[in-house]
């Protein structure tokens, strides 16, 4: 842990400060097999520095002890990790559990539940895992974790009637028509937990890690499930699990604040003696992002979640207050009904869209510069972004007029229905700004998160969804490192998250090969076709990327920011008030 904070440190001192905004609604995982994220890395649409803040203080002593409450610009549908959806949730699981590896920010992927890397088999086949003797379960499931709640645990998540999201990440590797997860996890000592798969699975790691997969992979005690059945996860309920804080149910209060205390067992020590430093955590519901940069100066929250674009040159003027702004994994789009709505079902009226929109204009007025226009389903700083190998679109009026002319659509209309959220209504009064020049109508009705995403959801078998009397929306989509998730969980056929219901054989077809593929430039190579033909199709209108920017006060120590947007507080500290 100390060299990984160390490195955090000459990162942001390199890169001179900051840059990033807005967590979305999705996310996952890459790995040192899979994921080198190179921060310092952007195109020419956003900040290529941050401004001279660390988040971290290396000289000063570590404090024990005392609260920190963080904003959250959105509740949380549940946190049972196993099926958890969105960016709050999350957050609060990673600080409750662990998983047997986790990813830095940098997105290396190092050993969490496991005591060491896992020993892995020549052909690839083979990972087997020695987790921490002695670790024990939150109260009053206090027992020691075994190899045994290892094998329960993936075994449970791997299973259809379980509901687990991460099961599709495994779907073909784990579990199968070749295999079941009986004979491809098994225990193979007290503490050791031996994986068999059934073709070599390049993003193996990183596709389960803490901090890159919404937590949908940490250990809980499954008779904690069994006893609570479906109200493990609720506010009034909680989870357990193994983690540095222990969830309060009875001092929590749903849709407005969830408080966490410190696990006095917790397994691990820092540089200042045994994790946690602090004694209370607490997650504070705060939609309103003027209401959260009040807060944040007025000292009565202490790190904002999420710091909108246009507060933050204020809050770099504010005593006390210190922002840090990265790139992140966080993708704005528009979701179009390429399915059933004519004429967003023509190609060519994708693409007319694209370049009648002005994304430059997004990011500089809208972002203020803390977001890069999208060009690809990869984000600019990930080691598989390949921005010749993409179709890219200019704010260009008349190639998007012959375009939408050669597809038979001189003029059209269409609603687009944006979650009620300013940073996405915003961006969609930009868009019927730019989409009117070329003639085309679009209305903007915003609506909650669930009813944005509602008619897109579960329709593979059914293709009448999305139905004909949807148009379109705009939301974010967040990933974490993994290049397997921002192009095979996003487009390839059938899987859950291709919410576009796009399907391209031969872009399948390199996304296949890719997974399989154990070398990265050979990777790399099969990643920049895939980006080449999706970006061609445009089954959803790319963009930008936001930025990931988090406000927090000086008094606190250790805090590092993920491009996921997560946040980790298992080693924070603050100065006594």
């Amino acid at each position: 842990m100390a060299s990984n904070r160390n490195n955090r440190r000459r990162f942001l001192r390199m890169a001179g400060g900051t840059a990033v905004a807005g967590a979305g609604s999705m996310l996952a995982g890459c790995s040192s097999s899979g994921g080198n994220t190179n921060q310092t890395t952007t195109t020419d649409e956003g900040p290529k520095t941050a401004n001279n803040v660390e988040t971290t203080t290396a000289d000063a002593e570590i404090q024990t002890g005392g609260d920190l409450v963080v904003a959250m610009q959105s509740d949380f549908e549940t946190i049972h990790p196993h099926k958890i959806p969105g960016t709050t949730g999350t957050t609060i699981v990673e600080n409750l559990g662990n998983a047997l590896v986790k990813a830095t920010p940098e997105g290396e992927v190092v050993p969490d539940l496991a005591r060491e890397m896992p020993e892995i088999s020549d052909d690839g086949l083979t990972y087997t895992f020695k987790i921490h003797e002695g670790v024990k379960f939150h109260p009053p499931y206090d027992r020691e974790v075994t190899a045994k709640d290892v094998v329960e645990n993936w075994r449970a998540i791997l299973d259809p009637e379980y509901g687990a999201y991460g099961r599709s990440t495994y779907k073909g590797i784990l579990t199968g028509e070749n295999t079941s997860p009986q004979e491809a996890i098994k225990q193979t000592g007290k503490h050791e937990i031996t994986f068999n798969l059934t073709e070599p699975f390049a993003p193996f790691l990183i596709k389960q890690a803490k901090m890159s997969a919404f937590g949908w992979f940490n250990i809980v005690p499954m008779e904690a499930v069994e006893e609570h059945g479906d109200n493990f996860g609720t506010p009034d309920t909680g989870v357990w699990s193994t983690g540095p804080f222990m969830y309060q149910p009875e001092e929590s209060t749903a849709g407005s604040k969830y408080v966490l205390k410190k696990n006095p067992n917790y397994f691990k020590e820092g540089e200042g003696g045994q994790l946690p430093y602090l004694d209370t955590l607490t997650f504070q519901i705060s939609p309103e992002s003027t209401t959260r940069t009040s807060s944040l100066k007025a000292g009565e929250i202490e790190i904002d979640e999420s710091t909108a674009a246009t507060d933050i040159q204020d809050l770099k003027k504010a005593d006390g207050v210190n922002v840090v702004s990265m790139p992140s994994s966080a993708k704005t789009s528009q979701w179009v009904n390429r399915r059933n709505y004519e004429p967003l079902t023509k190609t060519k009226v994708r693409k007319a869209l694209m370049y009648a929109a002005n994304r430059r204009a997004i990011v500089e007025t809208k972002f203020r510069g803390y977001a890069t226009k999208a060009h690809s389903p990869l984000p600019p700083w990930h080691w598989a972004y390949d921005k010749d190998a993409c179709v890219t679109y200019d704010h260009d009026v008349e190639n998007a007029k012959q375009l939408l002319e050669d597809a038979g659509e001189g003029t059209f209309s269409f609603k687009c229905e944006p979650t009620n959220q300013p940073k996405f209504v915003d961006v969609a009064k930009i868009l019927q700004q730019n989409y009117k020049q070329v003639g085309v109508d679009m209305s903007i009705k915003p609506a909650s998160k669930g009813t944005t995403w509602s008619p897109l959801v579960g329709g593979w078998e059914d293709e009448s969804v999305p139905p004909e009397s949807w148009h379109s929306m705009i939301e974010n989509y967040t990933w974490g490192f993994s290049a397997d998730d921002f192009t095979y969980a996003t487009f390839h056929s059938n899987q859950p998250f291709n919410y576009t219901y796009y399907s391209n054989d031969e872009a399948d077809k390199y996304m296949e090969k890719a997974r399989k593929t154990r070398d990265r430039k050979e990777r790399k190579e099969h990643y920049a076709k895939v980006q080449e033909l999706i970006t061609d199709d445009m089954p959803k209108l790319f963009q930008v990327w936001n930025n990931v920017s988090h406000g927090f006060r000086d008094r606190v120590h250790n805090f590092d920011v993920y491009p996921t947007a997560y946040m980790l507080f298992e080693d924070v500290w603050v100065d006594p008030e």
